[in-house]
């Protein structure tokens, strides 16, 4: 009885080993994934003519690049994002580009932008 409950168990193993890897070449999300290591990056952008700007192009540039866009209340948010250096650039039409070095270190960080609004630009 032993002995089938160890082979049973092997049988049990290896099927799941087997079905780990059939989950992982079909794309399948069956199986948990772990996450990347990594900090949050977060804020606002507002434009200096108005309140909150939608759709501003949040871009950080360094170890890696992330990039979102700003939702209707303005809010952005970058994720995994690997402490270091980096270039954050900020864009929305018809204000003028914003372009700051930052550091992301062993805690999420947030940041508020206003950016300078340029009629006709």
């Amino acid at each position: 009885m032993t002995r089938l409950r160890s082979i049973l168990a092997l049988a049990l193993l290896l099927c799941l080993a087997v079905a780990a890897g059939a989950a992982a070449s079909s794309g399948s999300t069956t199986f948990a994934v772990r996450a990347a290591a990594g900090q949050t990056v977060s804020g606002t952008v507002s434009g200096s003519d108005s309140g909150f700007l939608t759709g501003a192009r949040v871009t950080l540039e360094g170890k890696t690049r992330h990039q979102a866009t700003t939702d209707a209340d303005g809010r952005f948010t970058l994720t995994s994002v690997p402490s270091g250096a980096y270039a954050l650039t900020v864009m929305a039409p018809g204000h003028v580009p914003m372009e700051n070095r930052m550091e992301v270190g062993d805690t999420s960080v947030s940041v508020d932008i206003v950016l300078l609004h340029i009629p006709g630009l």
